[in-house]
Order: C-alpha cells, then sequence, then structure tokens
C-alpha cells in the first residue's frame, strides 16, 4: 500500500468519526431537524453528566468515598464527551480544510533531494499517529470494561452507579451500559482527531526544518536556491495552522488538564487509603496517559517551531541573493515567537505542565488524608 493511500484511508476513517457525531449520513435539511441531529450525541453525554452529579451530591453527604471517587470518574468522562462532541459538531467544516491541507501536502511531487526528506517524516508522522491511537484505544477500552464490571457489582448493579426511577431495573442497565461505551468511543473520538492533527503539524514543522537544514551546504544554496520561495510558503502556512489550532482546542485542553487532575488526585487518594480493585488503578493509568500525550505533543509542537529558527541560522545565508536573505529574516522573525498549545490562554501546554499536574495532585491528595 502507498503512502498515499495509507493517508488516505486514515483520515477518511477522521472525517467518518465528525460525520458520525454530527449524524451527517441522515438526509434531514430542515433547521430545526438539522439541529436536533446534531445534538443527539452532546445531549446524551450531557444527560449522564446531569445524572451523575445528582449521584455525587448525594454520595458526597452520606461520606461514601469510594462511590464518590467512581461517579467523579463518568462525570469526568462525560464531561469530556460532551465538550469533546460539541467540539467536533461545531468545527467541522475546519478539521475538513485540516484534512484537505494534510492530504495535498502527503500527494505533493516535491523535487528529488526533498521528496526522500518529505516521504520519510510522513511516514514516520503516520506510523506515531497509529501507535498513539492503538495504546489509548486499548487503555481506554480495558479501563471502562472494568469500570463497568465493577459497577455492576455494586449494591445497585448499574454499570454507571446511579438509578433512575422513571425507568425499570433492566431499562437503567442497558441505558447506562450504552452511555459507558457512548462516553468512551466520544472521548476517543476527539482524542483521534487531536492526536493526529497535532503530529502532523509536528510533521511539516519538521519536513521545513529539515529542508533548511540542507542550506547549509553551498552547492545545495546554489542548485536549489528556489526551493526557499516554498519553505517561505510552507512555513506561513504551518504558522497559521497551528493558530487556528490553538483556537479549536482554545478551552478543550484547560478542560482536559482540570478533569485529568481531580481523576489523578481522586483515585490516587482511594488507591492509598482504601482497599480498591484494579479499576482504580487502570482509571490512574488512563488519566495519566491522556494527560502525557496531551502534554508531550504541546512539548512537541514548541520544539519543532522552535527549531527551525536554530535551522535557519545554520543556513549559509551570507551566499544568497539580496532577496532570499529577506525572506530568511522574515523567516526568522517569525520563528521567535513561540507556537505551542496554551490551555484557555492560561498554561502552556507541555511536559513541565504534566509534572506541575502531578505534584499538584499528589499535594492535594495529602490535604484530602488529612481531612478525612
Amino acid at each position: 500500500m502507498t503512502l498515499v493511500s495509507e493517508y488516505s484511508r486514515y483520515y477518511r476513517f477522521l472525517r467518518f468519526i465528525i460525520t458520525f457525531l454530527r449524524f451527517d449520513f441522515l438526509p434531514i435539511n430542515c433547521f430545526l431537524l438539522r439541529h436536533i441531529r446534531m445534538s443527539f450525541y452532546p445531549a446524551l453525554a450531557a444527560f449522564h453528566f446531569v445524572a451523575t452529579s445528582h449521584m455525587l451530591y448525594y454520595v458526597m453527604l452520606e461520606g461514601d468515598m469510594v462511590t464518590f471517587s467512581f461517579g467523579t470518574i463518568w462525570f469526568s468522562g462525560s464531561l469530556q464527551a460532551f465538550i469533546k462532541t460539541i467540539t467536533a459538531i461545531y468545527y467541522k467544516e475546519q478539521f475538513l480544510i485540516f484534512f484537505a491541507g494534510i492530504e495535498e501536502i502527503v500527494k505533493t511531487h516535491f523535487d528529488t533531494v526533498v521528496d526522500v526528506i518529505v516521504k520519510k517524516i510522513l511516514k514516520e508522522t503516520l506510523t506515531l499517529t497509529k501507535i498513539c491511537h492503538f495504546s489509548i484505544t486499548v487503555i481506554f477500552n480495558s479501563t471502562v470494561f472494568l469500570l463497568v464490571m465493577n459497577g455492576m457489582n455494586s449494591p445497585k448493579g448499574q454499570p454507571l452507579g446511579y438509578y433512575l426511577p422513571v425507568f425499570s431495573w433492566w431499562g437503567n442497565f442497558s441505558f447506562q451500559l450504552y452511555g459507558a461505551w457512548l462516553i468512551l468511543y466520544t472521548v476517543l473520538a476527539g482524542d483521534f482527531i487531536f492526536i493526529a492533527l497535532a503530529l502532523f503539524f509536528r510533521g511539516e514543522l519538521l519536513i521545513i526544518a529539515e529542508i533548511i537544514l540542507c542550506f547549509d551546504d553551498s552547492q545545495f544554496v546554489k542548485d536549489n536556491i528556489h526551493l526557499l520561495r516554498m519553505i517561505y510558503k510552507m512555513h506561513l502556512r504551518i504558522l497559521k495552522k497551528l493558530g487556528t489550532f490553538q483556537n479549536v482546542y482554545y478551552f478543550l485542553t484547560f478542560l482536559q488538564i482540570v478533569s485529568s487532575f481531580f481523576l489523578i488526585c481522586l483515585t490516587t487518594f482511594m488507591i492509598r487509603f482504601h482497599d480498591l480493585q484494579v479499576w482504580a488503578y487502570a482509571v490512574l493509568l488512563c488519566g495519566l496517559m491522556q494527560t502525557f500525550f496531551l502534554c508531550l505533543i504541546g512539548d512537541i509542537l514548541f520544539e519543532k517551531a522552535s527549531l527551525i529558527s536554530t535551522a535557519l541560522y545554520l543556513t549559509k545565508w551570507y551566499e544568497m541573493e539580496l532577496e532570499d536573505q529577506g525572506r530568511l529574516l522574515i523567516m526568522i522573525a517569525m520563528a521567535q515567537k513561540p507556537y505551542g498549545i496554551k490551555a484557555a490562554g492560561l498554561v502552556d501546554v507541555s511536559f513541565f505542565t504534566f509534572i506541575e499536574i502531578i505534584k499538584l495532585s499528589v499535594s492535594y491528595c495529602a490535604i484530602l488524608f488529612t481531612v478525612a
């Protein structure tokens, strides 16, 4: 299978995710019905969020910390599912523009010397994306399975732990079982799109930096100076994409950090001071993994964007024409600005943030123990 067909197949899958979340496969053109159709998954996620919130309130009054911890997991999951489906629905056109831009780069035929670099990085990016997607799919599915089994073995015998009096026992069971997998796959869908886009942007930045590094050779400068204009345009496009990407995930990344903090803090508290089963360890691993991927990707984007500035300084710029030197100066000025992910404009999403989240979680865990 060629690289182009691999990318096409993978991004058809991502388009299908957005289509499925929006119910676009239903041919409904009426304005009101179309919005009702698109609201199906967000409404279900919101319902589970309200139901788990209600359960948490009464469990907290009873002082049952184990059930409270269990409910907090679904509270966090349903909130993430709601926000991620809303993001996929609202920003559909922007995501499709991103996907089209990616496929355009994959299908472009570059000069021979550049094409080798581009194809190598594109192949590496796709492999890395698949590894990340496979890892979170296996761990998240295993964790939800353990959580559902734990809920079924609880006194109420319900997967999500709450009970709706308007339904029968089997009605509650069926609805919550469906809700558990709904939460799982909507969260996974949001993470799939985020990881795929972020890693490809990382690949684009790396391609630009690798091509620029070739200009350290005097002969390459003479033979391929025409590539500088192409690099300049590529750099402008990727910086614009990163700005849009930051706007799309402006609040979602902040929500991710906050929800992961609560998950890690409460689950660590329960593991340390209560006799819990393996589901608690699985949830802790999920929270750590989700936060780690988010922060690592943010760190990688910042590093690769900064790498372009370093690569530009190492070129044989003094052997170029004055016009080409001007382009380099503009690119250097643009590369000086830090490009990464900033959660709600407050927190830089980086590996340092990941360490701080863990430290803060452990600190609050100690406070919880003192209070308890």
